[in-house]
């Protein structure tokens, strides 16, 4: 049988990784994007489906489709992508229910991982794909696994500021990684939560990310409240990284491009510096 594997994803997808293991498991020729007749096409969409598929799952098509047990269980095909790190989930489940979030529609239990179950001996990094690690109860095996096998950590995910304590701190602070460590800052009515975590990245001296929501629910105007979240985060030297909601409108993505080129660090604050920023001179950022 003559397999096609589709998706919009542009990196990876792990759900694709797993249906190849499997059909190659069975003696099936597998093909990713390819213009082969196929007798059976897979499609994975994190966006919108865009290409016929016989069968088709993805939190862009509908979050609550799961695998099958038999393909769920398979160890991801690495040779499908071009990636240099192990990729997988050790906890899929999180407490929190933004409203702009999927991961809530996609119910995923409460259910810990070994790192084992998908990481492969020839790559020096893994890839977490955990929506909120920290929350795992079992969290502390997650980091020891990585730290036994001497891992650089690839995330791609972050981490609840609003979760940290000092051994949740040391223990990132311990491990490796790729690149900064990413946090959010969501929300002004969580700040009480979130300069108590800072403080632990601080102290900890952890090289920090926060990202920024900014536009949401409606495409609002920048506020005070994203100025003030920025700032807080500024001060503690951090890098800032807004996220426009929904891709952002005009005014939102210049906010991003003047956080995003440093702008802000020619004036005393975020705020003044905003006021005379005049995005149509700045190179955009891709």
């Amino acid at each position: 049988m003559i397999i096609n594997l589709i998706t919009d994803a542009p990196k990876h997808n792990l759900a694709l990784m797993k249906i190849s293991s499997f059909h190659k498991a069975m003696g099936d020729e597998v093909y990713l994007k390819s213009p082969v007749k196929a007798d059976l096409v897979y499609g994975s969409w994190l966006f919108n489906q865009d290409y016929y598929s016989n069968i088709s799952g993805g939190p862009g098509l509908d979050p609550t489709i799961k695998l099958p047990a038999e393909i769920e269980d398979c160890k991801p095909d690495y040779s499908l992508f071009s990636i240099d790190y192990s990729l997988g989930y050790t906890w899929e489940y999180c407490p929190r229910k933004c409203s702009f979030c999927v991961v809530p529609k996609m119910n995923n239990g409460k259910v810990h991982h070994s790192i084992w179950e998908f990481h492969d001996t020839r790559f020096k990094k893994i890839c977490l794909l955990n929506n909120n690690t920290l929350s795992d109860p079992k969290w502390r095996e997650t980091f020891e696994e990585i730290w036994e096998a001497n891992l650089i950590v690839h995330d791609e995910n972050g981490y609840d500021l609003r979760l940290l304590d000092e051994e949740k701190a040391e223990a990132l602070k311990r491990t490796r990684f790729e690149k900064e460590i990413h946090f959010s800052w969501d929300f002004i009515e969580d700040e009480a939560k979130i300069i108590k975590g800072m403080e632990l990245v601080k102290k900890c001296k952890i090289n920090a990310c926060v990202f920024v929501l900014i536009g949401y629910p409606d495409m609002r105007p920048i506020d005070d409240t994203d100025i003030y979240r920025c700032q807080k985060i500024a001060d503690y030297n951090f890098s800032i990284f807004p996220m426009p909601y929904n891709g952002g409108n005009k005014q939102l993505r210049a906010f991003k491009r003047y956080i995003r080129l440093f702008a802000y660090k020619n004036y005393k604050t975020v705020a003044e510096g905003w006021r005379d920023y005049q995005p149509e001179k700045r190179r955009s950022i891709k």
